[in-house]
């Protein structure tokens, strides 16, 4: 009976653990992203600041959840603007369900989402314009967070 346990064990394991890997890339600039195919593949978004640097992105295969991490020039926020549904929204009681091994994902934005501690980091929330991915903004210090609207990343 123990060796049967210990296998149905390994089994969940196995199968949970196949659920969360998550493949994760990083880029200099958007050109490097675009060459390499992330945003055609839709793993970054399209549109973005031409100057954005310092990217990284992280996408489950096979599915539409994705999380990505841009910093951009401040004096672009106009761009990335234009992407956004001009109505700022709350965080607060949204899901982002990052898989653990996406290091670079804050804590902040992690699970349950707290929308007062976010804001009073100076993030602001918006939602993309075709309403697929979700912003969260600090708009001061150049860097936006996103991920994906549907598909178990937020409900």
């Amino acid at each position: 009976m123990t060796l049967r346990l210990a296998l149905l064990i390994v089994i969940a394991l196995t199968t949970a653990c196949s659920a969360i890997n998550s493949q994760t890339n990083a880029y200099a600039t958007l050109a490097e992203a675009r060459q390499a195919g992330a945003i055609a593949q839709g793993w970054i978004p399209e549109g973005l600041p031409p100057g954005s640097h310092d990217l990284r992105e992280a996408h489950l295969p096979g599915s539409k959840q994705r999380w990505g991490i841009v910093n951009f020039p401040p004096a672009e926020a106009g761009v990335l603007r234009a992407l956004l549904s001009t109505e700022e929204i709350s965080l607060h009681g949204q899901r982002c369900d990052a898989p653990g091994r996406i290091e670079w994902w804050p804590i902040v934005l992690r699970g349950t989402l707290n929308g007062e501690r976010i804001a009073s980091t100076g993030i602001r929330a918006h939602r993309s314009k075709d309403g697929q991915l979700l912003f969260a903004i600090n708009w001061n210090q150049g860097r936006a967070y996103y991920w994906a609207a549907s598909g178990g990343s937020s409900q």
